[in-house]
């Protein structure tokens, strides 16, 4: 018995738009749409076909017989490799077969016809599903039949597509944007991780360093010492050889001066003892006594001793830092004035670390590891890190218990400032 072609009216439409409606996954909307068209387009399969953003790869969904192109055996295939990729691609506006397992279109060197041959599907009608013109997917229906579709039953498939297109174009597009929002997180995991790993192994590094530094002062020093006084008190008992005691000595306290320094360094006992500010002074003084003409130097504390009041960790990154600072600002800036200025506002600590020294060329900043290591100290404890350098000196600013400056994965080398006071 001949079919009878019924067009698909209003009432048809809002019958379908009412069955999707609330669907939030795309088989649930191709199986409440199948059930709405079947007296319009016949099928024992009806599929939806999406491409990636890239139009690269296509996944389907499916309702009625199923195959193997389904998301759930296949997930995705390429484009390439679709027996309808020409509609795919906007070659073609449609596709009408009454027996794709015969049609040399379905055949072809690495198509991927199988599944549909596999349960026997033969009549096929193909329509893309389009927003804003562009091609983002394809509907189509199948019979095992022979000759189930003609040319009117194109129209009736068009109006199903456009129907379906801008539902099934949002549900992807929310898809896409979960799957974003997971990406996004899971980087963030990842690079949280990274991060306490990090400051853990910066932790531990510390540790060990203080340690070395009071091995050296219990054990080091100690030697040397009793060396130093075993030799003063043979030059005190005279003879020829005065002078060469004399020399030896001095030469072991210059060594016990610097090895002084390096414990200092490894482990800052002035932090422990009597906190942040005092402990900027100490190293500021130390290193101005080490310069020919030193430098007029400043240390002015206006926070109330917050940063002694914050993790140890937290303090012992800020002071490195400083530190590194403080020694580059001596050693390398040629200033006249340098200052360490420490503020705080309730839980908010800022400390600056200013010279009017001739300032870092930008060659000097993108090689200069001790600014890189200044950076990752100061993102290892959230600290926002600033560097400002001209002619007219250098500023390295942090931020400390605020909102702190962003850091990117691709921080960008600071922007040359003619001028860094203020």
């Amino acid at each position: 018995m001949e079919r009878v072609f019924r067009p698909i009216d209003m009432p048809e439409v809002t019958a379908i738009l009412t069955s999707i409606a609330g669907q939030l996954n795309f088989r649930a909307v191709i199986s409440a749409a199948s059930q709405e068209i079947s007296g319009h387009l016949p099928h024992d399969h009806v599929d939806i076909a999406l491409m990636s953003p890239d139009g690269q790869m296509v996944t389907a969904w499916e309702t009625g017989l199923h195959t193997e192109w389904d998301a759930e055996t296949t997930a995705t295939k390429a484009v390439d490799v679709s027996p309808i990729r020409d509609l795919f691609r906007g070659r073609i506006d449609h596709i009408i077969t009454g027996d794709a397992q015969n049609d040399p279109r379905f055949h072809f060197e690495g198509a991927f016809s199988t599944p549909i041959f596999a349960v026997g599907l033969r009549s096929r009608l193909h329509v893309p599903l389009k927003v804003e013109g562009r091609v983002f997917g394809a509907l189509s229906f199948s019979t095992q039949e022979i000759d189930s579709y003609r040319a009117e039953d194109i129209g009736n498939a068009r109006i199903v597509a456009d129907i379906l297109s801008g539902y099934l174009y949002a549900l992807r597009q929310g898809d896409l944007a979960r799957q974003s929002a997971v990406q996004q997180a899971e980087t963030e995991a990842r690079a949280e991780g990274l991060r306490l790993g990090a400051r853990q192994l910066a932790e531990a590094l510390e540790d060990a360093r203080r340690a070395i530094g009071m091995d050296l002062h219990d054990q080091t020093v100690a030697d040397l010492s009793r060396i130093s006084r075993n030799i003063r008190r043979l030059a005190d008992r005279g003879g020829a050889v005065d002078s060469e005691l004399a020399t030896l000595e001095e030469d072991i306290n210059h060594c016990l001066r610097e090895l002084r320094v390096i414990v200092d360094d490894a482990r800052p006992s002035v932090l422990e003892l009597f906190g942040f500010a005092d402990a900027v002074e100490a190293l500021m003084e130390r290193s101005a006594s080490q310069l020919m003409t030193p430098a007029k130097w400043q240390v002015i504390d206006n926070s109330s001793g917050v940063i002694d009041r914050m993790p140890s960790h937290t303090q012992v990154a800020l002071y490195r830092i400083v530190q590194e600072a403080v020694n580059n600002a001596f050693r390398h800036s040629g200033a006249a004035e340098i200052a360490v200025q420490i503020v705080a506002s309730g839980p908010r600590a800022l400390i600056r670390v200013q010279d009017d020294g001739k300032g870092l060329s930008v060659e000097m900043r993108r090689h200069a590891s001790g600014i890189a290591n200044m950076r990752t100290r100061a993102a290892l404890i959230d600290a926002g890190f600033k560097l400002k350098s001209g002619p007219q000196g250098t500023e390295i600013r942090l931020e400390i218990g605020s909102a702190p400056i962003r850091h990117s994965a691709k921080a960008r080398p600071d922007e040359y400032l003619p001028d860094c006071r203020g």
